[in-house]
């Protein structure tokens, strides 16, 4: 542009405008055609880095204990999820970009200006060390209320959790005007922080704009002098004119690439938490770089296997493995700085052993078949499978050889023979219908219209409490583990269909060590032995008839629940 104005200024008749209109056009082409290729390869790969981390962060979430779930809310953590690992999409694509064309357009075209005038350059400059407080103030400013607001939604996603999946007590208790009130709160404090940061936003990119137009004030000024003295062609007027234009758009997008950026930056640190959180918890419960050394991934607790290798169909008629022993060794246990669930706990389940753990509630029972499973750590020297501590075994090889039924059994929102079969992909139709049948469970399933394929809803709630425990019991039996864990597993179903139950596990269970946590004591006295607790600590050890014999604790919740179960029948 500046030569083709000194051009048509100094001889109009012979100017190559031609040349210089051309050129003009070759150079926009090009520039759109670099636009366009780092538009797509930035975009792609931000896609690609954005669907990485949510891997990661995905894969993080599968190594915590209870601890951490105790600690985060699920709104939170879906927060980070959706919504944080957006906003480092966002700084990794847009942001990137604007930020790197303007740190290239503002070293380019001062360089420009530079060439032509150094004296105008300083002119056209002076705004804008005022430009580079305020980005700093701007920046500081957004941060803080990024943040602020980031918190906020994972509050806001937290609340409607929390109503959607307790949304039959709110209407059972007609807490719905509560909820809403509750959910308008968090609502409302969201869109206060929005707004808060909303007008921090919007109030920076006019400022840039009328620095920008101050600058190009001065430069009307101080170059106009310039030309009217020949110090200055006009052709190189409109060049410095056209270099402050072009620098108008960064200028004022300048505070919208720092907010993204500051966001991204914020969301990427709560991602951060928690995929290191989850390494460091990897190496701490895997016992550092143990599974990745030769032969670690051979289960210690050996898996059942038919005939030519595949998972049997049938677990009654399985080739049972060995059956390891369980050792507890004066094991004392507290949740976080509670007060302990177990003290100095010892006993021994031995191979092919069935040992019920009985007590009043809150004894320590479950906790038990959970730092066994190490769902929760226990203390080192406390927990033995085989005569190995517990936690030097590698995660993957001890939940291999253990099948643990919960007390609340949870399913997926997926058909029946998935929740049964749960990804093994060794077995089929048969097992799985055979699992269903030694947990009680089968012949109700059979009468769905659908039958095995019948999808449930979302945590089995289409399912009633003694189906959902069923289908659990199904789905420990059909790994075919040579240990199983029994937390409470007949806790939903009537006497009846206790014992049906029962005498299908007494055939399946032979020769396999099982430790049975229950307050039915008729599951409990089918058992080889008894342990009873009573608030954390051993107080008896026996078998059905010895307790009843000695008249202790155990004698007292005997009497108890078969008076429970007289006035039940009368």
């Amino acid at each position: 542009m500046k030569r083709a104005i000194d051009a048509l200024q100094t001889d109009p008749a012979s100017a190559p405008v031609g040349h210089y209109v051309a050129l003009i056009a070759l150079f926009a082409i090009v520039n759109g055609v670099a636009r366009l290729g780092s538009r797509f390869a930035i975009t792609g790969g931000c896609q690609r880095i954005e669907s990485d981390l949510r891997d990661d962060l995905y894969a993080a979430l599968q190594t915590f204990p209870p601890r951490f779930y105790a600690a985060h809310s699920t709104g939170d953590l879906m927060a980070r999820a959706t919504s944080d690992i957006t906003a480092v999409r966002s700084l990794l694509g847009f942001g990137t970009i604007s930020l790197v064309s303007t740190v290239f357009a503002f070293v380019g075209v001062l360089a420009a200006m530079l060439a032509v005038d150094p004296w105008l350059t300083l002119w056209a400059l002076a705004p804008y060390p005022v430009l580079v407080i305020l980005a700093r103030r701007f920046n500081l400013k957004v941060n803080e209320r990024a943040q602020a607001a980031q918190d906020q939604l994972s509050v806001l996603s937290e609340r409607v959790q929390e109503y959607l999946s307790g949304m039959a007590v709110v209407r059972a208790y007609t807490l719905e005007p509560r909820a809403r009130a509750d959910f308008g709160r968090a609502n409302g404090e969201y869109l206060r922080l929005s707004l808060a940061l909303a007008r921090t936003e919007a109030g920076f990119s006019p400022l840039m704009g009328l620095i920008a137009g101050i600058g190009t004030l001065v430069v009307l000024w101080a170059g106009g002098r310039a030309v009217v003295d020949s110090r200055l062609s006009l052709g190189a007027l409109v060049a410095f004119n056209g270099y402050l234009a072009y620098l108008t758009w960064p200028t004022i997008a300048l505070g919208w690439t720092l907010s993204i950026v500051r966001r991204g930056l914020t969301s990427m640190t709560r991602i951060q938490e928690i995929v290191v959180a989850g390494s460091m918890s990897t190496a701490l419960t895997e016992g550092g770089l143990r599974e990745a050394r030769p032969g670690s991934d051979t289960p210690v607790l050996p898996v059942a296997t038919g005939r030519g290798g595949s998972a049997a169909s049938d677990p009654a008629t399985t080739n049972s493995p060995a059956a390891p022993q369980i050792r507890f060794s004066h094991l004392t246990f507290a949740y976080g700085d509670r007060a302990p669930a177990l003290r100095d706990v010892s006993f021994e389940v031995g191979p092919g052993e069935t040992v019920a753990v009985v007590g009043p509630t809150g004894s320590g029972k479950s906790t038990l078949g959970l730092l066994l499973a190490r769902l929760w750590e226990p203390p080192v020297g406390t927990l033995f499978v085989d005569g190995r501590d517990v936690t030097e075994i590698p995660l993957a090889s001890l939940r291999a050889g253990l099948g643990y039924v919960p007390q609340d059994g949870f399913l997926f929102s997926r058909s029946i023979a998935e929740n049964i079969a749960l990804g093994r992909d060794d077995g089929g139709a048969a097992q799985v219908r055979a699992a269903a049948g030694v947990a009680g469970i089968a012949e109700e399933v059979e009468r769905f219209p659908a039958g095995f394929d019948a999808v449930v809803g979302e945590r089995g709630l289409t399912l009633s409490g003694g189906q959902r425990q069923r289908v659990t019991l199904a789905r420990a039996l059909t790994g075919a583990p040579p240990a199983l864990v029994l937390d409470d597993a007949f806790a939903s179903v009537d006497a009846a269909k206790e014992e049906e139950i029962l005498i299908n596990l007494r055939r399946v269970v032979s020769g396999r060590t099982v430790l049975l946590m229950t307050h039915r004591l008729r599951a409990a006295c089918t058992a080889d032995r008894i342990v009873v607790l009573d608030a954390g600590r051993v107080v008896e050890t026996g078998s059905h008839e010895e307790l009843l014999r000695r008249g202790g604790l155990y004698a007292r919740l005997w009497r108890i629940q078969q008076l429970e179960e007289e006035i039940a029948r009368a």
